[in-house]
């Protein structure tokens, strides 16, 4: 990561929560250029049905981002594409 916003944050959740454990949710992603953690948020969204309207039940999904939420610098470096 291109900050340390994560583990500052990470370590002001375990001071308030008193929770040695707290943590971020997030995903291993696994590409050409090998494997990395992404912080994730949890969003929560009512699925459309065929005729337009929407599901009564939420429905959720993880929803990764590329720049930090708290300083805005971009996470990861730019990988060139090789041909």
């Amino acid at each position: 990561m291109a900050c340390d916003c994560y583990n500052r944050v990470k370590d002001l959740i375990r001071e308030k929560t008193g929770d040695p454990k707290a943590s971020f949710n997030g995903m291993v992603v696994i590409d050409k250029n090998g494997a990395r953690w992404i912080p994730t948020i949890e969003i929560f969204y009512h699925k459309k049905k065929k005729d337009g309207t929407f599901n009564k039940n939420l429905s959720k999904m993880d929803l990764s981002y590329e720049y930090c939420p708290f300083c805005g610098k971009k996470l990861e470096e730019d990988y060139e594409e090789e041909d």
